[in-house]
This record gives structure tokens, sequence and C-alpha cells, in this order.
């Protein structure tokens, strides 16, 4: 017989098992950021989870109120109402009142009437109102003649809101210089006549408006 050889029959040094083969170091290399990953990955759901039940205890756990839960913006948070606080008064525009007044009942050849007018809150509660030259009309008639309107060729009108406490009164004064006028300020030929002319003026402001008062003109 020849000389025995291994047990391999000759061919050579035996396979290593594959469970037993050495690992390169790239493999290594990714094995090893594979469970860097996972690592990670389980530290953050064990935060979330964390997160998640310390939101179930403060919510789930306090006792339950009848309070609004605070407001998380900028603007500062209204104070809460008291219990049987009556509502806040609104507006009764039925109380509020226009009135005309003159300075005399008669003018002499020289003499310019002062024409008046006042708003008053006659209500029980406030009232914002438009007080303005926007808003206001000055107004003489002779009969169904409309002899002058402030309107007619106002500038430059102005918006002008006010609060009007109940009693409270704003007043307007407006000099009238005997002229007439016209819509759209046109001009006028006929001036109005004195010598014991009778005349209306009422007062408006906005959709309020006053009772006639009469003047004459000497």
């Amino acid at each position: 017989m020849g000389e025995q050889g291994n047990s391999t029959g000759g061919r050579g040094p035996a396979p290593v098992p594959a469970s037993r083969q050495p690992v390169s170091d790239k493999v290594y290399r990714r094995r090893r950021q594979v469970a860097g990953v996972l690592v990670l990955l389980i530290i953050a759901g064990l935060i979330a989870g964390g997160i998640f039940i310390s939101g179930l205890l403060s919510s789930g756990s306090a006792p339950t109120s009848n309070a609004e839960p605070a407001s998380t913006s900028s603007a500062k948070a209204k104070p809460a109402v008291k219990p049987g606080t009556p509502p806040a008064a609104v507006c009764d525009e039925a109380g509020i009142k226009v009135t005309a007044t003159v300075d005399k009942p008669a003018y002499g050849p020289e003499e310019f009437p002062v024409l008046t007018l006042r708003v008053t809150n006659s209500g029980k509660s406030p009232c914002d109102i438009n007080v303005g030259t926007s808003q206001m009309e000055f107004q003489i008639t002779s009969g169904e003649d409309v002899i002058f309107n402030s309107m007619h060729c106002q500038l430059d009108a102005t918006d002008l809101v006010k609060n009007l406490a109940p009693g409270a009164s704003e007043t307007a004064n407006f000099v009238w210089k005997v002229k007439r006028s016209a819509p759209g300020c046109a001009k006028v030929a006929v001036e109005p006549g004195r010598s014991g002319g009778t005349y209306a003026f009422v007062a408006k402001l906005g959709k309020w408006s006053s009772e006639p008062v009469t003047f004459t003109l000497q």
C-alpha cells in the first residue's frame, strides 16, 4: 500500500465550515452600522412612549373643571366672567335724539344766525355715534323750498366716532351767512330775502333728524 493521506483523500486541507469562516472588515463594519441603527430606533421608541405616557398622565389624572383651557396665543387672555354677571348693555338707538336750536329768534340786517346741532344719548346704555362732519347736515327751508343745505358745498368731510354715555351730548355750531345753496354747489342767482322772512332750521346727523325750529330775518 502506498503512503496514507488524510481524510480528504489527499485533496488538501479540509474546508472550514461556513459558520466559522472569517468575517471581512467590510461585512463587520456593515453589521456594526445596522446594530447602531437598531439601537437608535429602540431609544427613540422609548422616548416617544415616555412622552405619550406622560401626556396621558397629565391629561387623564387631572380633576375635571368647567374653566376653559388657557390660550397659547400671544394675546392677553380676557378675564373670566364671574357667574351671575349681567351681559354688557347694548346701545338703544331709539334713545339717540338730535335737536336743532338757533341763538336768537330774530336777526337784524347785519346779523347771521348761529345754527346748533345737538345729539344726546337719552338711553340707558352707552352708544358709539359718528359725530363727524360726514354725518352732519344743517338745512334751512322756506315752506317747501330748500334755501340752504350744508352738504351742497361741503369739502373734506370726516368721520369722528364717539362713545356717548347715557345722558351725554355732543354739539356742533354752524354760522349761516344768509346765502342760498344748490346741489353740487352750483351757482345760484337769487339770494334769500330778509325783511321779516321766516325760515325753518332742521339739524340731521346720519339717520337721525331734529324737529324744525323757526326764526326770522329782518
